[in-house]
């Protein structure tokens, strides 16, 4: 994306860089609206229709949007399909605002960090993460929308092909691990097959 000329898409630049691997829900009004890849993605993804917003350097920006009061359907259609998505909202009056309203992302849902009611009800929503240390493997799940938590290690020679069993069994919707360490660096090691992964920053979970 190269830079944008109207203060607007200044903004949303701006944001975006903030949350590179997300979905950018940005709020205009009673919309939001996505732009660019994001606005491709989605519309194809939730069937809607793509537009596009005034040229850049000759260009169309590409766009979709969603009512502000229907937005929580469509970002659960995508949280189900494995996408991650950040809301950006406006966080001062637009009648107070002097220049540009002031947006900002309040919140950011991941696979495993959806708790509300588009879950599967007989289904666990698992949030995993997994740390090897030495010839020790261990792993944690959370499920936030139960508050249902497991956490166990293993030790030796079978390490990984324990927690590789335990990770199958759990189904786990997103794995986490930690930025400071390899992703699965030794073969046969640990993996949920269609399971998100993302780094976590040190010390944090999410």
């Amino acid at each position: 994306m190269s830079e944008p000329s109207t203060p607007l898409m200044r903004q949303y630049a701006s944001i975006k860089k903030q949350h590179p691997n997300a979905l950018l829900f940005f709020r205009l009004g009673d919309f939001y609206e996505l732009f660019f890849d994001d606005a491709v993605l989605a519309a194809r993804e939730l069937q809607i229709t793509l537009t596009s917003r005034n040229k850049e350097k000759g260009i169309a920006i590409p766009m979709c949007g969603v009512p502000y009061h229907a937005a929580e359907g469509y970002i659960s259609k995508l949280i189900r399909r494995g996408f991650k998505v950040a809301v950006c909202e406006q966080v001062e009056d637009p009648r107070l605002a002097t220049k540009l309203v002031r947006r900002e992302v309040t919140r950011v849902v991941t696979p495993g960090t959806a708790a509300d009611s588009s879950l599967n009800p007989e289904e666990n929503n698992f949030l995993a993460a997994v740390a090897t240390v030495g010839d020790r493997v261990g792993f944690a799940a959370l499920d936030l929308s139960t508050g249902e938590f497991r956490a166990t290690e293993f030790a030796g020679e079978s390490a990984g092909r324990r927690i590789q069993e335990e990770l199958e069994q759990l189904r786990p919707k997103e794995m986490l691990y930690g930025s400071s360490a390899p992703l699965f660096e030794k073969s046969g090691s640990v993996g949920t097959g269609d399971s998100p992964v993302r780094r976590a920053k040190p010390g944090r979970l999410v």
